[in-house]
């Protein structure tokens, strides 16, 4: 494992991202290439599927993984289960470079200004973003007291470590404000408001963004001077939850049920593209909404507190069926939403704006004369 062999990667991985389209910033590729991710990986590297490559067997392919376009499982079940053994619900991992870099590029970076990061991980973005503005203008917040040992650990190695906090990332770091730039490595249900009460007017927040309906979205949001912020949706962006917003799973409440059928097939909701989800979303405040496959049938289930709903796709039918709970009829109000989408063109993710305010956020239509329902 020489240096110029590890060089040599680095170069490689950051052409294969520029040849994507994913890597434009000189800034982000300078520091694709000086941090060495290798160093962030665990030695039993493993991406979720396929073999586990441990370091010490296999140096050369354990190198490859490392530098691949591949996200690197670091933990399962908050640390409670072993990550080696590879069964677990994954909690922590090492972003696949693509998607890191996508995410740096939405902000904008220059030299000098301060950054809070949210989520430290296994600390490579950390490292990445120290490279760009210079560690001491980095302040990154880690909720895993053992994840923040382990980074702080390998970065302090590197030499120059940025600031570490152990905290939720929901509420920011007050004492480190006002910043620039917040960058988030995991995903939210909804903006914490402690993040624009942080960024100066003009300031830029990036995070993946999963309010429960369908598909999670890259987001970028600007601050403004009265403390709200307004962004756009710029992309898919699969990212584990922030602990603080995890979901709530799948558990209907013993409800009275109320059973009918539809023409619609529930795939058509199920499956639907992004623009569709956040309109159905932005209707549903609340809502969560997932598909369930078993064999050649498929379930959409939708729930909150107090409802749920679920429409089901048998092959051979020509009407499926639909179970509702609750107080409020989830499915028939997730059609209406769906077909109002419709009838606006089939709009996608990217002609939604997210206005944050310090009592609520919007999803809206960027037509002034078509807007979805608050959330």
């Amino acid at each position: 494992m020489v240096s110029g062999d590890v060089m040599r990667r680095a170069e490689a991985l950051a052409a294969r991202l520029t040849a994507a389209g994913w890597l434009t910033s000189g800034a982000v590729r300078s520091a694709l290439r000086d941090v060495p991710r290798h160093a962030f990986v665990p030695p039993l590297a493993w991406t979720g599927e396929g073999d586990r490559v441990a370091e010490a067997d296999d140096p050369q392919r354990w190198l490859d993984l490392a530098y691949a376009d591949e996200a690197i499982i670091t933990q399962l079940d908050d640390g409670a289960t072993d990550a080696a053994t590879g069964d677990g619900r994954y909690t922590s991992s090492l972003s696949a470079p693509s998607t890191v870099v996508s995410l740096l590029e939405l902000l904008d970076l220059e030299d000098g200004h301060r950054v809070l990061d949210i989520g430290t991980g296994n600390g490579w973005t950390a490292a990445l973003l120290a490279r760009i503005v210079g560690p001491g203008n980095v302040t990154s917040v880690e909720v895993d007291p053992a994840v923040a040992e382990r980074a702080s650990a390998t970065l302090t190695s590197l030499g120059s470590p940025p600031a570490l906090v152990v905290g939720d990332g929901a509420d920011g770091w007050a004492p480190g404000a006002p910043y620039d730039r917040v960058h988030a490595t995991c995903a939210v249900a909804e903006i914490p408001y402690a993040w624009i009460e942080q960024t100066r007017p003009g300031g830029v927040i990036v995070t993946p963004y999963a309010p429960g309906f369908g598909s999670g979205h890259e987001l970028r949001l600007v601050v403004l001077p009265d403390g709200t912020a307004v962004g756009r949706f710029t992309g898919y962006a699969s990212y584990m939850m922030m602990r603080s917003h995890r979901h709530p799973e799948w558990n209907p409440a013993p409800l009275a049920v109320r059973r009918s059928t539809t023409e619609i097939d529930p795939r058509t909701l199920g499956y639907a593209p992004a623009g569709a989800d956040l309109a159905m979303g932005a209707a549903l405040p609340g809502v969560q909404a997932r598909g369930h496959h078993d064999g050649d049938t498929y379930t959409l289930r939708l729930w909150s507190p107090h409802a749920w709903a679920t429409a089901t796709y048998r092959p051979g039918r020509t009407v499926f069926d639909v179970e509702q709970a609750g107080d409020h009829p989830l499915w028939d109000h997730a059609t209406t939403a769906y077909f109002q989408w419709i009838t606006q063109g089939s709009p996608g993710r990217d002609h939604y704006t997210l206005t944050v305010t310090p009592e609520d956020e919007h999803v809206r239509l960027h037509r002034p004369t078509n807007t979805t329902t608050p959330r």
